[in-house]
Formats: C-alpha cells, structure tokens, sequence
C-alpha cells in the first residue's frame, strides 16, 4: 500500500523524457483488439521506475486513457497514480457517493486503498483536455514529468 505522502512524493519526482520521444508516441492496435496502445517507460532523477501507458479505442474518441504507473523496486506490480480519462462513460465515486459525467482524472490515494477499493478508484471532474493529446500534455505537466532537448516544437 502507498500512502498519501508517498503518493505525493513519486508524483513529484522529475522523471525526465526526450521531446523526440514525445513527439513520435503513436499508440499501436493491439491484434485481435480494439484499443490502441502505447507504453512509455520512464526513470525518475531518483532511480525509481515509472510507465505511461496511452490507451485509445480504434472506434471512439472519446474512450481513452492516458494512464501514469509506478513500479516498487524488487516487484512486478504497477501502482496507478494518475489515469486521464476520456468521456465515454460516468464514473462513481464510490466512498463520497458522487457520479461524473465526462472527462475525468483519477488520483492514488490512501483512503480508497484501505477500504479495499483500487487505489485509483477517486476521481476529479476535468476540463483541461478533450482528446488523448491534451490528456497526455496536461498528465506531463501535473506529473513533474520533463521534456528534456528541444520542445515538440521545435522540430
């Protein structure tokens, strides 16, 4: 279990990446789905291991994520930290007992760990992005994670 310090902690480590990288993330269909997909490891300046996973329907537009997940040393297992939502469906919050309709941005936190729900299972109505795009420009931003070399647009 992660708590909220430790939560707050990993979301601000700088965890680099190269504006070359950034520019050619295309997710990929995966065989036999329909969901393109793409993943993007990433090390923090302080050595722990991170992964942006970018999920997109073939389909639907609005049915995306864009998903940032941090990786314990010495484990397998992935913690979500922040999953960027797109609108395709209504989510519940289901310790406050409130729904959201629309883009929405789910958070770690301590208290949904301990009531034996996913610890990303909180979620914050959104209105900073539109598409996988923006989610994804908006996710970098509020992850500390840093473009390093030229900007995306710069090329």
């Amino acid at each position: 279990m992660l708590n909220d310090h430790k939560i707050q902690s990993l979301i601000g480590e700088t965890k680099p990446v190269s504006a070359l990288v950034v520019k050619y993330i295309r997710p990929i269909l995966k065989k036999g789905r329909q969901y393109k997909e793409y993943d993007l490891p990433l090390t923090s300046s302080n050595g722990n291991k991170f992964q942006v996973r970018i999920r997109v329907n073939d389909n639907n537009p609005f049915d995306f994520s864009v998903i940032l997940m941090y990786q314990e040393p010495q484990s397998k297992y992935w913690y979500i930290l922040r999953r960027y939502n797109g609108k395709n469906h209504t989510h519940k919050n289901k310790i406050e007992k409130e729904r959201i309709l629309g883009y929405h941005i789910h958070k770690a936190t301590e208290r949904y760990q301990l009531r034996g729900y996913n610890i990303d299972g909180y979620a914050e109505e959104a209105s900073t992005y539109s598409n996988w795009h923006d989610a994804l420009s908006v996710m970098l931003y509020d992850c500390n994670i840093k473009i390093e070399g030229k900007t995306i647009y710069d090329y």
